[in-house]
Formats: structure tokens, sequence, C-alpha cells
């Protein structure tokens, strides 16, 4: 998980220009997913949770020692921690170890080391967690389950060389059915309305059948030991190719291509200053908020984007491209593909994709050599957004957001504005669920100054 303050954000981006270059995409073979076919019911009673503008995370049910917990689903993590300040698993052992995970906001999830019998789906093993009361880093859930490669787990760290076993939860859970093929998928649900709904499809091991075209989707392979990463082609922005400007030069790693997380403990997306520039600086009223990195936007803006993976385009809902929150009964609204601020170690990618790319696709992500056997890991990805049923809908459904977090009747018609193009200034910060109130209420803050000072009126 992405967990960050607008302020103190994970890398310094490289200042030299985008290359624009052609690349050959090959036609989308997949069908795209009906809306109503996406919210299929898996035994993890999986749920999203959209407390507006950057709260948005995606949970499921997990029992531990007898008690229930909504925990959130965290692909850029591989530790499981629990809330217990109201919640008691019973039948637990301590290990005598304490842990802390400090997030980039500041928030906290510490306390001892326990194991306790944990119940997840249809799935029952022993587990590790960390037992964290009163942590300061839930937003509506109680706990947090950590999805990614087990070498990024800091748990398993520290018990490593005790007799305790410090496995992930997906690790035990494959160790204890060893014909359960070694993967997860995820497609997350699109709602603009606040509170608590169906979150889409998780699944362990197995297809949702209404999404099983992804077995023929490319495999993507996952180019670092401890992270969902893998390489971008490029992106497209109203017809036009932006590839390359990437910090890194892999193995395997072509000349144009770029690294990216696939993180879906991050609500929006943190990505290269000029893929910014080429998403959002041409938006007519477009401005870029330097106290901030982020680039505020009409309300009405529709922005046709889509990243390629593997040679395939996947579209971005327009919907997905921009955010917002209140001010007072207006909507305030910014680009949801962010750039990082300034200052800050760089990390080992120069994209990480949150909820605002992944609710556009049906993710797998196989373990491979990270669980066992030698075959290596994998991402698999399946395009569910029809680029022109989401050019026809966008309208009402960010009349349908704005009336949400403003707490006023939805209009009848709500305008789509342009899109970006060109180049320009940065952009913001994506955050992830854990972080998402706090950056929310900095952000919304610093602009409503700055509007406040009369530097610009962004509301419809």
């Amino acid at each position: 998980m992405l967990a960050l303050s607008i302020a103190t954000l994970l890398y310094v981006v490289a200042r030299s220009a985008a290359v624009s270059l052609p690349f050959e995409t090959r036609p989308r073979t997949f069908q795209p997913v009906h809306e109503s076919l996406k919210d299929a019911s898996t035994p993890f009673n999986f749920s999203q949770y959209n407390g507006g503008a950057l709260e948005v995370i995606y949970m499921a049910s997990l029992t531990v020692g007898g008690a229930e917990f909504q925990v959130q689903l965290d692909t850029g993590s591989s530790d499981l921690w629990l809330d217990t300040a109201n919640l008691k698993p019973s039948g637990t052992q301590d290990t005598g170890l304490n842990r802390s995970i400090t997030y980039f906001d500041q928030s906290v999830a510490a306390g001892s080391i326990l194991i306790s019998n944990a119940t997840f789906g249809d799935f029952t093993v022993p587990q590790a967690f960390i037992s964290a009361p009163g942590s300061n880093a839930t937003n509506n859930d109680t706990g947090l389950l950590g999805v990614g490669p087990p070498k990024l787990s800091k748990i398993s760290a520290t018990l490593n060389a005790t007799v305790f076993n410090g496995a992930t939860l997906l690790e035990n859970i494959f160790a204890a059915n060893p014909s359960e093929p070694n993967y997860i998928t995820f497609q997350l649900s699109r709602s603009e309305s606040m509170g608590t709904t169906s979150g889409g499809t998780f699944t362990i091991g197995e297809l949702n059948s209404t999404l099983s075209g992804i077995s023929s989707a490319p495999k993507l392979d996952v180019v670092t030991p401890d992270k969902w990463i893998i390489f971008v082609d490029g992106i497209i922005v109203n017809g036009k190719n932006v590839t390359g400007n990437s910090r890194f030069n892999m193995t395997g790693q072509g000349p144009t291509q770029t690294l990216a997380y696939l993180d879906t403990g991050t609500s929006l997306a943190v990505i290269p200053r000029v893929y910014a520039d080429a998403i959002y600086s041409s938006v007519p009223g477009a401005f870029f908020f330097a106290a901030q990195n982020a680039y505020v936007v009409p309300c009405d803006t529709k922005i046709d984007l889509s990243f390629v993976f593997g040679g395939v385009a996947y579209p971005v809902h327009p919907i997905d491209t921009v955010n917002a929150f209140a001010n007072g009964t207006a909507p305030v609204c910014f680009g949801a593909f962010t750039v990082p601020s300034e200052g800050h170690e760089p990390p080992a990618e120069d994209f990480v994709l949150g909820d605002s790319f992944l609710r556009n696709v049906y993710s797998l992500y196989d373990f491979g050599s990270f669980i066992s056997g030698t075959t290596p890991p994998f991402i698999q990805l399946l395009s569910t957004t029809d680029a022109s049923a989401a050019d026809s809908e966008f309208a009402a459904l960010s009349a349908q957001r704005n009336a949400s977090i403003t707490g006023t009747v939805p209009s009848t018609g709500g305008g789509a504005g342009s899109g970006g193009g060109g180049s320009g200034s940065g952009a913001g910060s994506g955050t992830g669920g854990k972080s998402g109130a706090s950056r929310s209420t900095m952000l919304s803050t610093a602009i409503l100054s700055a509007i406040a000072f009369g530097v610009v009126v962004v509301l419809n």
C-alpha cells in the first residue's frame, strides 16, 4: 500500500522531457464486461468503502480467533495487522516480539505479533499478525491484509530466526492447499455514491467465470522480487502516444518502456510528471497548483486515456481520471493521476497505479516462484471498460459523484469537458487507503485557501 500525505510523497521525478514515439498496439480481442457482471459474489464479503476524494478502500471479511474483522486488501504490502481495541481474538499465541508499520502520513499500526487461526473465505490456517489496538491507520476498516510478494513481509523478517511461522496468509493458504493454483484476482467495482457497496470480485486460485477471457491475456513478467511491478509500453492521451522517460534500465526493459507498480491500497495513482502534463496540461481551465503538486481541473473534464501493457491498450474511464471533494455545496476537482513531490527518496518504479487505473481491468497476480516452483511470477490484465460506453455515461456519473460528496440533488445534465494533451507542468500526488482522510483534508484546505485568496475559481 502506498499510504502518503500529499506533502510527503515517495520520489523525485526526472526533469527530462518524455519521448513521444509511435508504438503499435494490438487490438483488444477481449470483450469488455458489462457493469452488471462485475459484482460477482465471493465468500470473502468483498466490499468498497467510498468516503469521498481519497478515501476509497476495498475490504474483505477475515475471522481471526473467532473475531470477524473488515480488512483492506492491499497488493502493495504483505503483512496482516488488526485493530484489536474492540475485537479480541481468542486462543492467540504471543511470540514475545513486537512490530510496527509506519505510513507516510505518520499513521502507525504497531503491537505484539500474535498467532491464531485465521479463516479467509473457505480457507482456515494458523496465522501470524500484528495486534495493533487503537491504530490510527484505519479508515472504516479494522485492519489490513497485504497480498503482495512474501519477500515484502515485515512479520516474516521479524520471525525469520525464531521457532514461529512468519509466512504470509497467502503463503499459508497455498501451502495448506497444494492443489490450489497460486494466484489471486481482483476486479474493483466503481461507485460514485458515498458509503459501503459491493467491492466487485476477489478470488483465490480461481477465475470469475464472466471474466475468464483473462486467461488469454498477455503474461506480463513481474520484474522485482518484492513488488508487483511490470513494464508499461506507454499511454495514449486523446490519440497521442507518450512513452519513455524511465529512470531505470532493467534487464528486458525496452528503450521506451517504464516500470509500473500495481497497488490496490493506493486510491489514485502516482506517475512521472511529464505523463501528468500530457494528460492534464491542455485541459481548458486546468492549472498546476505548485504548493501541493496537484493539477486542479474543471469538474466536467473528460479525458480519453489508455495505458498500454504487452502491446494491448487498456482504456481508463474518464470518471477515474478526475477526483473531487466538497467545497460547501460545490465540488472542487483535481487530476487522479498525480505526480510525486520533490526531495524524497526514489522508489523502485516510475508509476504507482492504484485504484483509479485498476477499476478498469480484471487483474490476475500469479505468485509463481514467489511461493513455490520455478515458474516466474506474472500479471495478466483484462480490460473491463468500454471506451465508447464510458464516454456516454460520464456526465451522469460525474453528476452523481458531485451530488454525493456535497449532499445535493444531482442535476439532470452535467456537461462533459474536453480532454488533455501536450506538455507543461506537474500534477498532484496519489494516496492509498490508510492516509486518504488526512491527505484529502490537506489538499482541500490548501486549494480552498488559494481560492479564498482569489487565485482561481474551479467550480462548475
